[in-house]
Protein backbone atom coordinates (compact mmCIF):
# COMPACT_ATOMS: atom_id res chain seq x y z
CA UNK A 1 0.00 0.00 0.00
CA UNK A 2 1.57 3.02 -1.00
CA UNK A 3 -1.86 5.72 -1.49
CA UNK A 4 -4.57 6.84 0.95
CA UNK A 5 -7.84 8.05 0.04
CA UNK A 6 -9.75 10.20 2.02
CA UNK A 7 -13.25 11.45 2.29
CA UNK A 8 -15.90 12.63 4.50
CA UNK A 9 -19.51 11.99 3.79
CA UNK A 10 -22.91 12.46 4.81
CA UNK A 11 -23.37 15.22 7.90
CA UNK A 12 -20.42 17.64 8.98
CA UNK A 13 -19.50 16.72 11.89
CA UNK A 14 -17.08 18.81 14.29
CA UNK A 15 -13.90 17.45 14.18
CA UNK A 16 -14.23 16.13 10.63
CA UNK A 17 -11.20 18.21 9.79
CA UNK A 18 -9.26 17.10 12.86
CA UNK A 19 -9.21 13.74 11.58
CA UNK A 20 -8.50 14.44 8.31
CA UNK A 21 -5.52 16.34 9.79
CA UNK A 22 -4.18 13.03 11.63
CA UNK A 23 -4.37 10.57 9.04
CA UNK A 24 -2.28 13.36 6.49
CA UNK A 25 0.32 13.87 9.21
CA UNK A 26 0.73 9.90 10.22
CA UNK A 27 0.83 9.18 6.76
CA UNK A 28 3.73 11.11 5.71
CA UNK A 29 5.43 10.02 8.94
CA UNK A 30 4.98 6.90 7.42
CA UNK A 31 5.54 8.07 4.31
CA UNK A 32 2.64 7.37 2.90
CA UNK A 33 0.54 9.63 -0.19
CA UNK A 34 -2.71 10.78 0.44
CA UNK A 35 -5.20 12.08 -1.59
CA UNK A 36 -8.30 13.64 -0.53
CA UNK A 37 -11.32 12.72 -2.36
CA UNK A 38 -13.60 15.80 -2.80
CA UNK A 39 -17.30 15.85 -2.38
CA UNK A 40 -17.54 12.53 -0.82
CA UNK A 41 -18.97 9.28 -2.17
CA UNK A 42 -19.88 11.05 -5.22
CA UNK A 43 -16.87 12.37 -5.83
CA UNK A 44 -15.18 8.80 -5.27
CA UNK A 45 -17.34 7.57 -7.89
CA UNK A 46 -16.33 10.78 -9.96
CA UNK A 47 -12.74 10.54 -9.73
CA UNK A 48 -12.43 14.14 -7.87
CA UNK A 49 -9.45 14.39 -6.01
CA UNK A 50 -6.37 16.37 -4.52
CA UNK A 51 -3.09 16.13 -2.48
CA UNK A 52 -2.96 16.34 0.76
CA UNK A 53 0.52 16.54 2.69
CA UNK A 54 1.23 17.82 6.16
CA UNK A 55 1.47 21.47 5.14
CA UNK A 56 -2.20 21.73 3.64
CA UNK A 57 -4.07 20.01 6.94
CA UNK A 58 -1.76 22.21 9.31
CA UNK A 59 -4.20 25.17 10.39
CA UNK A 60 -7.32 22.98 9.60
CA UNK A 61 -7.88 20.69 12.98
CA UNK A 62 -9.81 23.54 14.71
CA UNK A 63 -11.87 24.61 12.39
CA UNK A 64 -15.58 22.81 11.77
CA UNK A 65 -16.69 21.41 8.89
CA UNK A 66 -14.69 19.34 6.68
CA UNK A 67 -12.27 21.04 3.81
CA UNK A 68 -13.07 17.86 1.06
CA UNK A 69 -16.53 18.67 1.53
CA UNK A 70 -19.57 16.07 1.98
CA UNK A 71 -22.74 14.88 0.07
CA UNK A 72 -26.16 13.44 0.33
CA UNK A 73 -27.22 11.04 -2.52
CA UNK A 74 -29.99 9.24 -2.14
CA UNK A 75 -29.32 6.80 -4.65
CA UNK A 76 -25.54 6.43 -3.71
CA UNK A 77 -25.73 2.43 -3.50
CA UNK A 78 -27.28 2.42 -7.13
CA UNK A 79 -24.31 4.37 -8.27
CA UNK A 80 -21.99 2.67 -6.39
CA UNK A 81 -23.43 -0.73 -7.69
CA UNK A 82 -22.80 0.71 -10.94
CA UNK A 83 -19.84 2.43 -10.97
CA UNK A 84 -16.28 0.52 -11.62
CA UNK A 85 -14.51 0.74 -8.39
CA UNK A 86 -11.52 -0.44 -9.66
CA UNK A 87 -11.47 2.03 -12.66
CA UNK A 88 -12.09 4.87 -10.46
CA UNK A 89 -9.33 3.72 -7.71
CA UNK A 90 -7.05 4.09 -10.57
CA UNK A 91 -7.90 7.30 -11.83
CA UNK A 92 -7.47 8.74 -8.52
CA UNK A 93 -4.05 6.75 -8.15
CA UNK A 94 -5.09 5.37 -4.83
CA UNK A 95 -4.65 1.75 -3.22
CA UNK A 96 -6.95 2.27 -0.49
CA UNK A 97 -9.86 4.46 1.58
CA UNK A 98 -10.39 5.76 4.92
CA UNK A 99 -14.03 6.65 4.96
CA UNK A 100 -15.76 9.44 7.53
CA UNK A 101 -19.21 9.77 8.12
CA UNK A 102 -22.06 8.36 9.82
CA UNK A 103 -24.87 5.58 9.32
CA UNK A 104 -25.27 5.57 5.47
CA UNK A 105 -21.15 6.23 4.95
CA UNK A 106 -20.80 3.08 6.88
CA UNK A 107 -23.23 1.11 4.36
CA UNK A 108 -20.76 2.59 1.72
CA UNK A 109 -18.05 1.47 2.73
CA UNK A 110 -18.39 -1.52 3.49
CA UNK A 111 -19.62 -1.86 -0.41
CA UNK A 112 -16.46 -0.54 -1.52
CA UNK A 113 -14.66 -2.52 0.41
CA UNK A 114 -17.08 -5.95 -0.71
CA UNK A 115 -15.32 -5.31 -3.81
CA UNK A 116 -11.45 -5.98 -2.38
CA UNK A 117 -10.27 -3.09 -1.96
CA UNK A 118 -9.24 -1.98 2.21
CA UNK A 119 -11.25 0.35 3.56
CA UNK A 120 -11.27 1.58 6.93
CA UNK A 121 -14.53 4.05 7.93
CA UNK A 122 -14.37 6.39 10.88
CA UNK A 123 -17.70 7.22 12.71
CA UNK A 124 -18.62 11.13 12.72
CA UNK A 125 -22.05 11.60 13.14
CA UNK A 126 -23.24 14.58 16.06
CA UNK A 127 -26.40 11.79 15.68
CA UNK A 128 -24.08 9.25 18.13
CA UNK A 129 -26.27 6.61 16.81
CA UNK A 130 -23.81 4.41 14.98
CA UNK A 131 -23.48 0.52 16.53
CA UNK A 132 -20.36 -0.94 17.45
CA UNK A 133 -18.86 2.10 19.20
CA UNK A 134 -20.32 4.11 22.23
CA UNK A 135 -18.93 7.50 20.66
CA UNK A 136 -19.07 9.19 17.24
CA UNK A 137 -16.80 12.49 16.19
CA UNK A 138 -19.23 15.39 16.81
CA UNK A 139 -21.15 14.22 19.19
CA UNK A 140 -19.27 16.08 22.47
CA UNK A 141 -19.45 19.70 20.45
CA UNK A 142 -23.08 19.14 19.71
CA UNK A 143 -23.61 18.68 22.82
CA UNK A 144 -22.03 21.81 24.22
CA UNK A 145 -24.08 23.87 21.78
CA UNK A 146 -26.77 22.42 24.19
CA UNK A 147 -25.78 23.52 27.20
CA UNK A 148 -24.74 26.77 26.12
CA UNK A 149 -28.03 27.17 24.79
CA UNK A 150 -29.99 26.13 28.11
CA UNK A 151 -27.01 28.57 30.45
CA UNK A 152 -28.38 31.66 27.93
CA UNK A 153 -31.83 30.81 28.03
CA UNK A 154 -31.36 30.87 31.96
CA UNK A 155 -30.29 34.07 32.21
CA UNK A 156 -33.59 34.91 30.25
CA UNK A 157 -35.37 33.13 32.69
CA UNK A 158 -34.26 34.39 36.09
CA UNK A 159 -35.54 37.78 34.46
CA UNK A 160 -38.87 37.04 33.05
CA UNK A 161 -39.39 33.75 35.41
CA UNK A 162 -43.09 31.96 35.11
CA UNK A 163 -42.41 30.85 31.27
CA UNK A 164 -41.69 27.41 29.59
CA UNK A 165 -38.64 26.73 27.84
CA UNK A 166 -38.60 24.11 24.87
CA UNK A 167 -34.72 23.35 23.19
CA UNK A 168 -34.91 21.41 19.96
CA UNK A 169 -31.62 19.66 19.05
CA UNK A 170 -30.82 18.10 15.85
CA UNK A 171 -30.33 14.05 15.64
CA UNK A 172 -32.67 13.20 12.84
CA UNK A 173 -34.94 10.00 13.58
CA UNK A 174 -32.76 9.37 16.57
CA UNK A 175 -32.86 11.07 20.31
CA UNK A 176 -29.52 10.26 21.70
CA UNK A 177 -28.20 14.33 21.51
CA UNK A 178 -31.40 15.27 23.13
CA UNK A 179 -30.95 12.83 25.83
CA UNK A 180 -27.54 12.94 26.42
CA UNK A 181 -28.38 17.08 25.95
CA UNK A 182 -31.31 17.16 28.29
CA UNK A 183 -29.59 15.17 31.24
CA UNK A 184 -26.42 17.46 31.10
CA UNK A 185 -28.99 20.76 31.51
CA UNK A 186 -30.72 18.90 34.45
CA UNK A 187 -33.97 19.46 32.17
CA UNK A 188 -37.26 19.05 33.64
CA UNK A 189 -38.38 16.40 30.25
CA UNK A 190 -36.81 15.35 26.89
CA UNK A 191 -39.34 14.27 23.89
CA UNK A 192 -37.58 11.75 21.13
CA UNK A 193 -38.74 9.69 18.31
CA UNK A 194 -37.99 6.16 19.89
CA UNK A 195 -40.04 6.47 22.25
CA UNK A 196 -44.25 7.54 22.71
CA UNK A 197 -43.83 10.53 24.99
CA UNK A 198 -46.81 11.01 27.63
CA UNK A 199 -46.92 14.52 26.85
CA UNK A 200 -50.18 15.13 29.04
CA UNK A 201 -48.52 13.87 32.25
CA UNK A 202 -45.31 15.97 31.56
CA UNK A 203 -47.72 19.11 30.64
CA UNK A 204 -49.50 17.73 34.34
CA UNK A 205 -45.96 17.60 36.49
CA UNK A 206 -44.17 20.83 35.13
CA UNK A 207 -47.84 22.84 36.11
CA UNK A 208 -47.66 21.84 39.62
CA UNK A 209 -44.06 22.02 40.07
CA UNK A 210 -44.39 25.46 38.64
CA UNK A 211 -47.53 26.17 40.94
CA UNK A 212 -45.73 24.99 43.86
CA UNK A 213 -43.20 28.03 43.02
CA UNK A 214 -40.91 26.56 40.60
CA UNK A 215 -39.63 29.62 38.50
CA UNK A 216 -38.87 28.08 34.96
CA UNK A 217 -38.74 24.88 32.68
CA UNK A 218 -36.58 23.62 30.17
CA UNK A 219 -38.00 20.35 27.60
CA UNK A 220 -35.58 19.01 25.44
CA UNK A 221 -37.05 17.77 21.99
CA UNK A 222 -35.26 15.47 19.20
CA UNK A 223 -36.00 17.06 15.91
CA UNK A 224 -37.50 13.42 14.54
CA UNK A 225 -40.11 13.80 17.83
CA UNK A 226 -42.12 16.50 15.55
CA UNK A 227 -42.52 19.49 15.38
CA UNK A 228 -41.25 21.17 18.35
CA UNK A 229 -44.12 24.27 17.84
CA UNK A 230 -47.14 21.66 17.99
CA UNK A 231 -45.37 20.26 21.36
CA UNK A 232 -45.10 23.99 22.44
CA UNK A 233 -48.70 24.64 21.90
CA UNK A 234 -49.70 21.36 24.09
CA UNK A 235 -47.62 21.97 26.58
CA UNK A 236 -49.12 25.94 26.78
CA UNK A 237 -52.55 25.07 26.67
CA UNK A 238 -52.34 22.81 29.40
CA UNK A 239 -49.86 24.70 31.91
CA UNK A 240 -51.37 28.25 30.93
CA UNK A 241 -47.72 29.31 30.30
CA UNK A 242 -45.91 31.11 28.23
CA UNK A 243 -43.85 28.76 26.17
CA UNK A 244 -40.41 29.63 24.16
CA UNK A 245 -39.21 27.13 21.63
CA UNK A 246 -35.44 27.59 20.46
CA UNK A 247 -34.54 25.37 17.52
CA UNK A 248 -30.74 25.10 17.38
CA UNK A 249 -30.93 23.96 13.95
CA UNK A 250 -27.70 23.92 12.10
CA UNK A 251 -25.74 25.85 14.43
CA UNK A 252 -25.37 23.04 16.22
CA UNK A 253 -23.50 20.61 13.77
CA UNK A 254 -20.69 23.86 13.48
CA UNK A 255 -17.85 25.53 15.31
CA UNK A 256 -14.40 24.60 16.75
CA UNK A 257 -14.83 21.50 17.84
CA UNK A 258 -14.18 20.34 21.48
CA UNK A 259 -11.18 19.24 22.89
CA UNK A 260 -12.56 15.70 23.39
CA UNK A 261 -13.70 15.85 19.57
CA UNK A 262 -10.43 16.72 18.25
CA UNK A 263 -8.72 14.21 20.73
CA UNK A 264 -10.64 11.80 19.32
CA UNK A 265 -10.67 12.02 16.06
CA UNK A 266 -6.77 12.74 16.37
CA UNK A 267 -6.74 9.40 17.96
CA UNK A 268 -9.25 7.36 15.29
CA UNK A 269 -7.65 8.95 12.11
CA UNK A 270 -4.01 7.81 13.55
CA UNK A 271 -5.47 4.37 14.08
CA UNK A 272 -7.17 3.78 10.75
CA UNK A 273 -3.89 4.65 9.24
CA UNK A 274 -1.84 1.99 11.50
CA UNK A 275 -5.53 -0.47 10.56
CA UNK A 276 -4.29 -0.54 6.70
CA UNK A 277 -0.35 -0.62 7.45
CA UNK A 278 -1.33 -3.98 8.92
CA UNK A 279 -3.42 -4.84 6.26
CA UNK A 280 -6.75 -4.65 8.02
CA UNK A 281 -9.58 -3.90 5.58
CA UNK A 282 -13.51 -3.69 6.40
CA UNK A 283 -13.32 -2.35 9.77
CA UNK A 284 -14.55 0.98 11.64
CA UNK A 285 -12.52 2.54 14.33
CA UNK A 286 -14.88 2.55 17.38
CA UNK A 287 -14.39 3.46 21.08
CA UNK A 288 -15.84 1.09 23.21
CA UNK A 289 -16.17 1.35 27.42
CA UNK A 290 -13.23 3.97 26.96
CA UNK A 291 -10.71 1.81 24.85
CA UNK A 292 -9.98 2.00 21.04
CA UNK A 293 -10.39 -0.94 19.08
CA UNK A 294 -12.05 -1.64 15.44
CA UNK A 295 -15.08 -3.56 14.61
CA UNK A 296 -16.14 -5.50 11.17
CA UNK A 297 -18.30 -2.81 9.22
CA UNK A 298 -21.52 -5.38 9.05
CA UNK A 299 -22.07 -4.32 12.96
CA UNK A 300 -22.56 -0.41 12.31
CA UNK A 301 -24.36 -1.64 8.96
CA UNK A 302 -26.42 -4.52 10.86
CA UNK A 303 -28.32 -2.38 13.00
CA UNK A 304 -28.10 1.77 14.58
CA UNK A 305 -27.23 1.81 18.36
CA UNK A 306 -30.18 1.84 21.09
CA UNK A 307 -31.30 4.70 23.00
CA UNK A 308 -29.99 5.28 26.69
CA UNK A 309 -33.29 4.42 27.89
CA UNK A 310 -32.52 4.20 31.85
CA UNK A 311 -31.33 7.80 31.07
CA UNK A 312 -34.42 9.02 29.45
CA UNK A 313 -36.71 8.04 32.45
CA UNK A 314 -34.45 9.57 34.88
CA UNK A 315 -34.64 13.28 33.07
CA UNK A 316 -38.53 12.19 32.44
CA UNK A 317 -38.87 11.13 35.95
CA UNK A 318 -40.92 8.18 35.13
CA UNK A 319 -41.03 4.55 35.56
CA UNK A 320 -39.49 1.72 33.56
Amino acid sequence: MKTIGVLTSGGDSPGMNACIAAVACNAARKRLRVVGILGGFDGLVEGRGTELDEKCVSDIAGRGGTILQTSRNGDLKTRLSASDIPDTFGRLGVDSLIALGGGGSMVAAKMVADTGFPVIAVPCTIDNDIEGTHYTIGFDTACNHSVRAANDIMDTAESLPGRVFLIETLGGDTGHLAVASAYAIGADAVVVPELKADIAGMCRRIKTEMDSGKACAIIVIAEGAGPSQKLADQIAEVTGRRVRPTVLGHAQRGGHPSYWDRTTARRFGEMAVQLLLDGGSGAMTALVGGSLTDVPLCIPVGASRALDVDTYHIINRSAQ
